[in-house]
């Protein structure tokens, strides 16, 4: 109780730099930062080790006689696990909703820990045939369903613990540590290619990161047990508001706000999977060595990882719907020079994309899930939040590099843009229809 009464005065105090410092050192730094964020390096250390060690995974628990097939089988269970997130959206936003927001946190990083930990330990198909390739989809689709609740919870969990004034900087700490669990998959990748021997890597070194990954997530789940629930939660017990069914209530009294949740991930996954997840693919297609695509990308990461926090600052400052209205319209207008610079196939020119589209998705990453949590009823944002969100990705971002692909075989570089400027008017029309909530109170 004390404990409680305390946070609660030092949330009133975060209204300002100093405050936002102060309460980094007492509360947030070690018990929400922390404790919530660190699976979501998981999460995304895991799915870029998937992207860039594709090729090899297929090899590895696929059959070998056609290499393409085998990576192009890869992809798709890759694919799969992507479409299991809404699933797990809707299964941890539930138990977050009507049980606690702590113990679906902790149960989707127990989860996505084991899968990942069991992958670095599966027999191959040369040893095992058939049942390796069953197994590793198994996993692969169990740490889909997983990250299902566990991005979206940890935004969540930092929203309503954070000081109402700073909400949208503390909940950008889940985006920031994302993409850092993406630039340590990069960094990893490029630590095998250049130091260990490829008949080492090709034999038994590619389990190293996912063991690694397995054994920090059991850490991370020791801190999961220390969290404490969050007081917009409380309140809801003590006022005996928990929803039966989160997800039927959310169908049937907000599908609007379902269908902008999905709206709003039109512009951001897109845009993240192709120039992100795509792009370290298509500088190797250019002549460059995949460590020195993977290092240029990791420079990039690096730069949005520090400005996501500062564009949930200016969100908190000037308004999210203002945030993500200029970030809209700026990859609508920026899209066609983007790909028009990527035709020339110059260092420069590639930096320069990747920076402008760095800066765009530190925009979005920062103010999106703020936007969606406020505009979410307490009693069912978990269901609504990871729901509408993760739907939103498997479907527009999940495709986003297949789509990418095949337009730019039958259309050239025109049509990509012009899908990209399609999904961004999308999420303009998200943003504006959404409501003008209270920055200052999500309860």
């Amino acid at each position: 109780m004390f404990l409680c009464q305390v946070e609660v005065i030092i949330a009133k105090k975060a209204t300002s730099l100093y405050g936002i410092k102060s309460y980094l050192r007492h509360t947030m730094k070690k018990r929400y930062i922390v404790s919530s964020s660190l699976g979501n390096i998981l999460e995304w250390f895991d799915f870029g080790l998937f992207v860039y060690l594709a090729p090899l995974i297929g090899e590895k628990f696929f059959p070998t006689s056609d290499p393409h097939n085998a990576t192009f089988a890869a992809f798709w269970v890759f694919a799969a696990g992507l479409l299991c997130r809404p699933f797990g959206g809707i299964v941890f936003g539930y138990w977050g909703d009507k049980y606690s927001r702590v113990k679906a946190l902790r149960w989707s990083i127990f989860i996505i820990t084991f899968a990942t930990l069991m992958v670095g330990f599966l027999p191959t198909y040369k040893s095992a045939g058939l049942l390796a390739a069953v197994l590793f989809t198994l996993l692969r689709l169990l740490q889909g369903f997983s990250v299902g609740g566990e991005y979206t919870g940890n935004a969540i969990y930092l929203a309503e613990s954070a000081p109402p004034q700073r909400r949208g900087f503390f909940t950008s700490f889940a985006a920031s540590s994302s993409n850092l669990g993406f630039l340590l998959a990069t960094l990893a990748v490029v630590w095998l290619k250049i130091i260990i021997p490829a008949a080492a890597i090709d034999a038994w070194a590619w389990r190293l990161p996912f063991i690694s990954a397995g054994i920090i997530g059991l850490c991370i789940l020791y801190y999961r047990l220390r969290l404490v629930e969050t007081r917009v939660y409380q309140q809801l017990q003590a006022s005996h508001h928990i929803e039966k069914n989160p997800l039927l209530t959310a169908l049937r009294s907000h599908p609007k706000d379902l269908l902008r949740i999905a709206g709003l991930t039109c512009m951001g996954s897109t845009l993240y999977f192709i120039f992100f997840g795509y792009m370290p693919t298509y500088l190797e297609q250019q002549g460059a060595s995949l460590p020195q695509a993977l290092l240029l990308q990791a420079l990039l990461l690096s730069v949005m990882i520090a400005l996501i926090p500062l564009a949930g600052l200016c969100g908190d400052r000037f308004g999210r719907r203002n945030m993500l209205t200029g970030t809209a319209i700026g990859i609508a207008l920026l899209a066609l020079p983007c790909f028009y610079l990527l035709q020339n196939h110059s260092t420069l020119a590639i930096f320069t994309v990747l920076f402008i589209t760095s800066i765009l998705s530190a925009g979005e990453q920062g103010n999106t899930l703020t936007a969606a949590i406020e505009n979410s009823a307490a009693g069912i944002r978990y269901t609504s939040v990871s729901f509408a969100f993760n739907a939103g990705n498997a479907l527009f971002g999940g495709t986003a590099p297949l789509v990418v692909s095949i337009l730019m075989q039958q259309f050239g570089y025109f049509a990509p843009a012009a899908y990209l400027m399609m999904m961004a008017m999308l999420s303009l029309i998200a943003i504006l229809s959404w409501r003008n909530v209270s920055r200052h109170k999500i309860e």
